[in-house]
């Protein structure tokens, strides 16, 4: 027993000096989880002391070090990786604590498809973030995916995989693509083929397979067909691609797989689909939060619930209209009609569009939709007519998520955060500089050191952190953005991406000072409403180290406030 504080707590071993534990949040293969709060800071956090199977790991501690030097809003930040000072073998994990509701409390039902997209839509701005450090989750499944009141989803637990059974890979032996039960490391590949996965289970409430043995699973995952009968058309393709056997057959990253996620609800599901599935989200969660939590399975219960039976649909709001068996079908969702093309039968069944579909319907719990149009997928535009929609698109939304990563040879930084309008709150990283909290508002910057905040010089008098918050700004602005489209040389358009190049570029100083005649080009994916997603802008200069920016964006229009930190 281990005794903090005047209180007796029922723990074994080692504990991390410096925080007074709270409570124990539970076990599994990788190891113990407790809640516990910072003796410095008083915030909580959670710990997790690690299994044997990861201390010996010699890769794992780096791994977290990458980790502890990422913040992303769909992700569970690690803070650090502490070993005992007598026995290297005692290690620990301090991470956020969140308070979200795992996926799984979620799927006593299926869920509506919008609302399945809009999960599957942030696991994978998760792993686009994780997998832009070169780390692999490993082990995404619903009971590592949170659920926050505000029905975001966060990926808990990264690079924390542990075999669960004899002969089964490393992490949820459910959600392992086939190479993995092969012995082939984790990649890229095998999360998005565990995030489709999962993506099956929130759209039919049922395991991907059935099987009930590693044996089983393992064959399975190997030779079994993709199961999506029960999957709506439209989304058919999106799983069959994820899902694929090959890892060459899959998306190439979990940023393309979020692109072509988009290409395809967008124009079926309105340009309103997100808002519609979050509200549901949201308030599925909230209701999972206040119902009392369900007892931990038994061996017996594992087995039957990974064979349940096909969910009754009678009490979901999705009426079913048929028009004759093996024809064709229209499901009907948050009062738009979707085609299902084929018999149902047919895995390869491609979606098609309903001539009945009533575009810009209100969903029941949304109100009306709004006006903002999804990006037509074939349009031929000019850059400066791209400029303006994008630029309207933006002035429109006012607020996003952003993340910001400048790479010139070895030298790294990176920038995370939100922004409203010119103003920015951001966490900022370098070489040689530890990552801190900034604001920006306007012409004026604030850093934070400690608990206090001094003022962080920007524009001509920027060094230090200040350069990195100009970098972030010129990153994400609408204005160099526009630049970049207007001033291309040449434009070409694949779907919802875009590339160019720009000769002679201006305006390059913030990320590259002193590259004199520069030339740049650019990658930029739109997502629905010209909205920009993804932005890679690669700058050259004769002589010089090739300079290569990449900015994420997410959460556009979201409630964001962005005030000074001190008193004036």
């Amino acid at each position: 027993m281990q005794v903090w504080r005047g209180r007796v707590e029922v723990t074994e071993g080692w504990a991390v000096p410096g925080f007074t534990l709270v409570r124990e949040l539970g076990s599994d293969a990788s190891g113990r989880q407790v809640l516990a709060t910072d003796e410095m800071t008083r915030t909580q956090v959670t710990i997790r002391y690690l299994s044997p199977a990861l201390n010996k790991d010699d890769e794992f501690s780096r791994r977290m070090n990458r980790l502890a030097q990422l913040e992303d809003d769909n992700l569970v930040q690690v803070y650090e990786l502490v070993t005992a000072k007598d026995d290297p073998a005692e290690a620990a994990v301090v991470s956020e604590y969140f308070e979200g509701v795992p996926l799984r409390r979620l799927l006593t039902d299926p869920l509506d498809p919008e609302s399945a997209v809009v999960v599957l839509s942030d696991i994978l701005l998760g792993l686009a973030a994780a997998h832009g450090k070169d780390i692999t989750h490993g082990d995404c499944s619903p009971d590592k995916v949170l659920i926050a009141p505000d029905g975001r989803a966060k990926l808990s637990d990264l690079g924390i995989a542990v075999p669960h059974g004899k002969g089964a890979p490393a992490g949820d032996p459910v959600y392992q693509a086939p190479e993995r039960w092969q012995g082939a490391p984790q990649s890229p590949q095998t999360d998005i083929y565990a995030a489709a996965g999962v993506f099956v289970e929130c759209l039919t409430g049922r395991r991907l397979f059935p099987a009930t043995s590693i044996g089983a699973l393992n064959r399975a995952h190997n030779n079994a067909a993709i199961p999506v009968i029960d999957v709506p058309g439209p989304l058919r393709s999106l799983v069959l691609h994820g899902l694929a056997k090959e890892p060459g057959n899959r998306p190439a990253s979990a940023a393309e797989f979020l692109t072509e996620l988009d290409e395809a609800v967008s124009p079926v599901f309105g340009a309103d689909w997100e808002k519609r599935g979050r509200a549901r989200v949201r308030e599925l969660a909230q209701r999972a939060a206040t119902a009392p939590a369900p007892p931990p399975p038994s061996k017996a219960d594992a087995r039957t619930s990974a064979a349940a039976a096909p969910p009754d649909l009678s009490r979901d709001r999705r009426p079913l209209v048929f028009a004759g068996a093996g024809i064709a079908a229209v499901v009907l969702i948050g009062g738009v009609a979707y085609g299902l093309s084929g018999s149902g039968d047919d895995p390869a069944s491609g979606p098609t569009v309903s001539p009945s579909r009533l575009a810009g319907t209100a969903s029941p719990t949304e109100g009306p939709a709004t006006s903002s149009p999804a990006t037509p997928a074939a349009e031929e535009i000019e850059g400066p007519e791209l400029a303006r929609r994008v630029s309207g698109a933006i002035t429109d939304k006012g607020t996003f998520t952003l993340s910001f990563r400048r790479v010139a040879g070895k030298e790294v930084t990176s920038v995370n955060g939100g922004a409203k309008a010119d103003s920015y709150r951001v966490s900022l990283a370098g070489p040689k500089l530890a990552k801190r909290q900034a604001i920006v508002l306007g012409g004026e910057g604030y850093l934070q050191q400690g608990s206090s905040w001094v003022k962080l010089p920007l524009g001509d008098k920027a060094k230090g952190y200040g350069v990195l918050a100009e970098q972030a700004r010129w990153g994400t602005s609408a204005d160099a953005l526009s630049a970049l489209l207007q001033d291309a040389e040449t434009l070409t358009r694949n779907g919802n991406r875009w590339s160019g190049t720009v000769p002679q570029a201006s305006g390059l100083d913030a990320v590259a000072p002193g590259y004199r005649k520069a030339k740049a080009s650019f990658e930029l994916q739109l997502g629905s409403g010209w909205l920009p997603k993804h932005l890679k802008v690669t700058i050259t200069a004769a002589g010089r180290t090739k300079v290569v920016t990449t900015t994420g964006f997410s959460k556009w229009g979201g409630k964001l406030t962005i005030k000074s930190p001190v008193k004036r």
